[in-house]
């Protein structure tokens, strides 16, 4: 069985850890980088599934990264998940305008994430 490619883009280190220990599963083949240029790059060429994305990163922050894989790249097949301590809810709108599958807002139960992110990733393929 091919394994899912998630691309997960955190610049907080403990956070990063919790998303390393939700997807260790042998089913996920996981990147790790800390902020949206990184994302972009290991994007382009990984081209993951799933795309998880902080807002708030150093360099290009999500909603530019989201932005640039959406419009720029023109892709509107990776599922993109935002993951974000940002919870009001105009944020929320302005990431799903611009194309999200889903919205976890941090702190975030590690033990729930990959069957969340997976929950979205399903649905959009269905």
């Amino acid at each position: 069985m091919e394994k899912l490619k998630i691309l997960i883009a955190e610049d907080e280190e403990t956070t990063r850890k919790l998303f390393a220990i939700a997807f260790r599963d042998e089913s996920f083949d996981t990147r790790l980088v800390t902020n949206g240029e990184d994302a972009l790059a290991a994007y382009k060429e990984w081209q993951p599934d799933i795309v998880i994305l902080d807002i708030m990163m150093p360099h290009m922050n999500g909603y530019k990264t989201l932005s640039t894989i959406r419009q720029t790249l023109n892709d509107s097949a990776t599922t993109v998940v935002i993951a974000s301590a940002l919870s009001d809810k105009k944020e929320i709108l302005a990431c799903a305008m611009l194309g999200i599958q889903g919205y976890i807002v941090k702190p975030f139960r590690t033990q729930e994430l990959a069957r969340t992110v997976l929950g979205y990733h399903n649905g959009r393929r269905q």
